[in-house]
């Protein structure tokens, strides 16, 4: 039995398409390369759990686990609950709604573990459309989807001057994330949790990576209101930036 090397941490909740469309990735996509390495732990955070899901991930490497939340989507709360269950050397946060495009996921870990010093990720690239053919060849990529929001003129533009860094589904060493804490369960809903968890992990000694070879599809969804609401949003920015404020993550141009 191989030991397993990558920890996926997927976070979920009322988005059926997206999980079943990532599940039948893994069951048809996935080369048993990645399939034996690899762990998937998902945490459903709902009021009820999904009667659904077991069924379907019978004979796949995944975790299911229950997190009770009525209110709004606390996906730090339910990520640091998978880091603590996760048994990789390796991490990552894995949206529900994103596909990895032909090998990217397998390729991804290997880059990762070439450099303990180095945090690789990928690129977003953003479908019309909540399901995918996985029949159809590489032409979908300029025929249906089009470059993500961090990659157009005026995100690029603080990547580049502020250095706020982000990239898909970075791959994270394990003991890096416990040894700074996880997730700051001060976010709540949407926004900036990845940015931070980004900073913190990359201190001093670890550098930043964006491959364009690692492509991750991501399928289109309409905003939430149990994830997104504009009090949590600019709660959370705020929080970002006034952390960046602080001595450790002050950075000067």
């Amino acid at each position: 039995m191989n030991e397993i090397q990558l920890s996926l941490i997927i976070t979920y909740r009322q988005r059926q398409q997206h999980l079943k469309t990532q599940l039948a990735w893994w069951k048809t996509q996935a080369s048993a390369s990645l399939s034996s390495v690899c762990e998937i732990i998902l945490i459903e955070l709902d009021r009820v759990p999904s009667p659904w899901i077991l069924p379907e991930i019978i004979n796949l490497p995944i975790n299911y686990n229950y997190l009770p939340c009525a209110g709004t989507f606390h996906k730090t709360k339910a990520l640091n609950l998978g880091l603590s269950l996760s048994r990789g050397e390796w991490v990552a946060a894995f949206d529900v709604d994103l596909i990895p495009y032909q090998d990217t996921l397998y390729r991804h870990l290997k880059m990762a573990q070439i450099s303990s010093q180095m945090l690789v990720t990928g690129y977003r690239m953003m479908c019309d459309t909540s399901r995918l053919d996985f029949a159809q060849n590489s032409a979908i990529l300029e025929e249906k989807f089009k470059v993500a929001p961090e990659d157009m003129p005026t995100a690029l533009f603080k990547h580049l001057t502020r250095r706020e860094r982000f990239g898909v589904s970075p791959i994270f060493q394990r003991q890096r994330l416990i040894e700074i804490g996880g997730w700051d369960e001060t976010f709540i809903g949407w926004g900036a949790e990845d940015q931070d968890i980004v900073e913190r992990y990359l201190g001093e000694d670890r550098y930043f990576c964006r491959s364009p070879e690692l492509i991750y599809l991501h399928l289109a969804h309409e905003p939430d209101a149990n994830w997104s609401e504009s009090h949590w949003t600019d709660q959370n920015r705020q929080h970002y930036y006034t952390k960046r404020q602080s001595p450790d993550l002050r950075f000067e141009i």
